[in-house]
């Protein structure tokens, strides 16, 4: 296992938005196996999405460059639909998503896409940063499948 979300999120840009992520959640969102998260970088805003399989919900943390802190938490049974997008797709290779697709109730649509996260962080264009984000993502899709019945 490469670097962990916990670590990726000391460094001196994101730690502020661990520092949120610790406050609403306690050590516990980095730690317990109820929970699965992935950052993702803008050139607006960091943002933590956090899966709770225990609770079924999606939460958006969000950290302006402002400092200005946001938090949204989804139902899971309000999502109608999840599509994975893959890019160059290779079976032999098995090509993780590049971005999620999740539609709400309402007619909202969320999109995730940690690839964002290398334009804004040049550690993330290192393969083992890049690696364990896919693998982050992966695991966080995987926690979404478990919480809600497509």
């Amino acid at each position: 296992m490469s670097m962990a979300l916990k670590e990726r999120l000391n460094s001196s840009s994101l730690e502020n938005l661990r520092q949120v992520a610790v406050l609403e959640f306690t050590d516990e969102v980095f730690e317990s196996d109820n929970y699965c998260s992935l950052e993702v970088l803008t050139p607006d805003e960091h943002q933590l999405f956090i899966v709770n399989r225990n609770d079924r919900t999606l939460t958006i943390l969000g950290i302006s460059k402002d400092m200005a802190v946001t938090k949204e938490t989804l139902f899971t049974q309000r999502i109608i639909s999840m599509k994975e997008w893959f890019v160059d797709y290779s079976m032999s290779d098995n090509t993780p998503p590049r971005k999620l697709e999740i539609e709400l109730m309402g007619g909202r649509t969320l999109l995730i896409e940690p690839g964002l996260s290398t334009s804004q962080e040049k550690n993330y264009k290192k393969p083992e940063f890049s690696n364990q984000v896919n693998e982050d993502f992966e695991r966080l899709i995987a926690a979404l499948k478990n919480t809600v019945i497509l």
